[in-house]
């Protein structure tokens, strides 16, 4: 906290200031004023909480001040010192509810008492003010989510409105719009983007707009814009703008932006139809801007490009290959009113269609890790854009066609073995018997066999195979560090940790945060 000393006497100053154990106090800052004008000027520059103050000095007197000070700050604390037994002057504190009245001669202790009364009276202020200020929140976001809604959620809405006693009246417009973090907002730095968004309310409302938000899910941001500006349509471009650059300091995201309407009973239009724009970001880039349009034609009938793609893989024609996913990625480009779940479940069959290949060549590929069909899917799933799914299509067909090249193919029984360690790995008492059996050799054998093939010993190759599929599952930050131990083999975390800082010379953690940072 702040204070302020305002007295025309030096020694009173300078001996109240050195005299007092502040930090003991609460107070981290103090001023020195030697009248109520420089008093006054300190107060603006510096907005301290409490102010000790004479109530005779020159050029103005300690009650002007204060009674100036409590227009600007009604919240501040006074403290007023004076020799003189001034009716008046006691009237005037009174009635300016100054906390405490210290007579001169000055006696420490009263003035260290008053000053803690003071603290204590600060603090609880600042708990009602939070308390208010979380109340006001609370209904404000209930607001935001209630107008999204036609029905019974409207009578709500106009209750809230009127216990807000929002500037909000039948010709007030509305358009709202919907960002999409593409990190959970629960990742998100809580106090930066709570700051950020207080920012933002004040450069929309220098524009003349007065925002409403609440989050929905741990994805999206409603932000409704209303005002009852004639001009309305101008600035709101600027606060579009200024609100992608907002949503740019958090990551990727998309904005969409729904059409104007008039009262807040018609705010869930606005609503739908950002909603409805929002459902072809996927077909979009990322960081864009996305409004309400026309439907675009659908196309119907979407040719089934499987054959081909088994076609030119077994005649190991890559650039045929590349041309047949450049046909799938711009026929469902053509087909901008269907939803993204519809176009991942088309890629997961082409997806597929690269690793049963994979299986006819007897490849093992650096992401075949465990679950193999749910591994794929999890990265079909993450992809945000239809661009993004392309390229990581392109890129696996780039994968096999390398390995087809290089001639990567494994001797039948190697394979078999790799295989089964593959699809066994989070058995922690996965061994050479088990694994020889499988393959229906001694243990011996097999042991020779695999060192003869591969240049590693079989549990060479069983630690080597846990270090990176860990790796692999450390890059997701929907595994926690136990469910990783767990699936790579390990039921005692601390020995996972110890191993995989053995291999990496980092800790799972220290190597997830350098990952995902």
């Amino acid at each position: 906290m702040k204070l302020l000393i305002a007295d025309d006497e030096k020694l009173t100053r300078v001996g109240l200031y050195e005299s007092i154990p502040w930090k003991e106090l609460h107070i981290d800052e103090v001023y020195l004023a030697d009248d109520g004008v420089h008093g006054l000027e300190l107060v603006k520059r510096h907005q301290p909480e409490i102010i000790l103050s004479d109530v005779r000095m020159p050029r103005m007197d300690g009650i002007t001040m204060a009674e100036k000070i409590q227009e600007l700050y009604p919240d501040t604390c006074i403290i007023f010192m004076s020799g003189y037994s001034d009716k008046e002057y006691l009237k005037a504190a009174i009635k300016l509810k100054a906390i405490s009245y210290v007579e001169k001669p000055i006696n420490h202790l009263e003035v260290k008492e008053a000053v803690e009364e003071a603290v204590r009276n600060i603090e609880r202020i600042r708990r009602s003010r939070h308390s208010e200020l979380l109340q006001y929140q609370e209904k404000s976001s209930r607001l935001a989510l209630y107008i999204t809604q036609d029905g019974k959620s409207q009578e709500e809405a106009l209750q809230i409105q009127e216990e807000l006693q929002l500037p909000i009246g039948e010709s007030t417009y509305f358009t709202t719009c919907i960002v999409e973090f593409m990190t959970p907002i629960s990742e998100l730095p809580g106090q930066k983007l709570k700051k950020a968004l207080e920012e933002f309310a004040g450069a929309a409302e220098l524009h003349k707009y007065r925002i409403l938000h609440a989050y929905k899910s741990d994805s999206y941001l409603l932000i409704h814009f209303y005002s009852d500006h004639a001009d309305y349509e101008q600035g709101f471009e600027r606060c579009i703008e200024i609100l992608k650059e907002t949503a740019g300091c958090f990551g990727d995201f998309f904005i969409a932006v729904g059409k104007r309407v008039c009262g807040i009973q018609k705010a869930y239009l606005s609503y739908n139809s950002a909603a409805a724009a929002l459902q072809r970001g996927f077909f979009n880039e990322l960081n864009t801007v996305l409004r309400e349009g026309r439907p675009e034609k659908f196309q119907a009938l979407l040719t089934d490009m499987s054959p081909r793609l088994r076609q030119v893989i077994s005649s190991k024609d890559r650039r045929q290959a590349l041309e047949v996913a450049d046909s799938v990625y711009q026929s469902l480009y053509d087909c901008r009113t269907m939803l993204a779940g519809q176009v991942k479940d088309i890629y997961y069959k082409y997806f597929m269609q690269l690793e049963n290949a994979l299986d006819r060549n007897q490849i093992l590929s650096e992401n075949n890790v465990p679950d193999a069909n749910d591994t794929i899917w999890g990265r079909i799933s993450k992809c945000k854009t239809l661009k993004e799914l392309h390229e990581i299509f392109c890129r696996q067909i780039d994968e096999l066609f390398d390995a087809l090249e290089e001639g990567e193919h494994e001797n039948p029984v190697i394979f078999r073995i790799k295989d089964f360690i593959r699809k066994n790995i989070s058995n922690e008492a996965l061994s050479v018997k088990d694994i020889s059996e499988y393959a229906h050799l001694s243990p011996s054998y097999a042991c020779t066999l695999f060192k003869n093939e591969t240049g590693k010993t079989l549990n060479q190759y069983i630690t080597e195979f846990r270090m990176e599929l860990a790796k692999q599952l450390l890059e997701d930050s929907r595994y926690t560090i136990h469910e990783i131990s767990s699936r790579v083999g390990y039921s005692d975390g601390n020995y996972f940790s110890k191993t995989f800082k053995k291999a990496m010379g980092l800790t799972p953690s220290e190597y997830r945060e350098k990952m995902l940072r």
